[in-house]
């Protein structure tokens, strides 16, 4: 016996299976673009931590902290070009990670002390783990 399926149904229902396509790939799409955001900010902070490590970070004595997108001005440079992508702002107790973006030194990314301080613990605890 077939069971007779009211055009209104089918209509619903169509708009419900289409409804939950658009949610799902929303919420992969955002999914997909906070893991990237995730990931570049790790890599920044374990180089920024290698970087301190290595006392290469360069120190700035800018009074106010660095956000996300400003440019940095090196004064102490002969190009004003910056041989590291980490620096040291010790009036705020910040550490920022710099790109070059059409020509101009921008802060990539902005870290705590305490970040940095937990990164570099982490660094060092894979390095004892290596060494057995």
């Amino acid at each position: 016996m077939k069971i007779p399926i009211s055009p209104v149904i089918l209509a619903a229902l169509a708009v419900n299976i289409s409804c939950l396509a658009v949610v799902a790939t929303a919420t992969v799409g955002q999914r997909l673009k906070s893991d990237a955001a995730i990931a570049t900010r790790t890599k920044s902070l374990n180089l920024v931590a290698k970087q301190v490590l290595a006392d290469s970070c360069w120190k700035s004595a800018n009074p106010h902290p660095y956000k996300l997108g400003d440019l940095v001005d090196l004064d102490g440079s002969a190009d004003g070009k910056s041989p590291t992508s980490c620096i040291f702002n010790p009036p705020t107790s910040q550490f920022v990670y710099v790109t070059y973006t059409n020509g101009q030194l921008t802060v990539a990314q902005a870290f705590t002390r305490r970040e940095v301080r937990n990164q570099i613990s982490i660094i060092k605890q894979g390095d004892k783990f290596n060494e057995k």
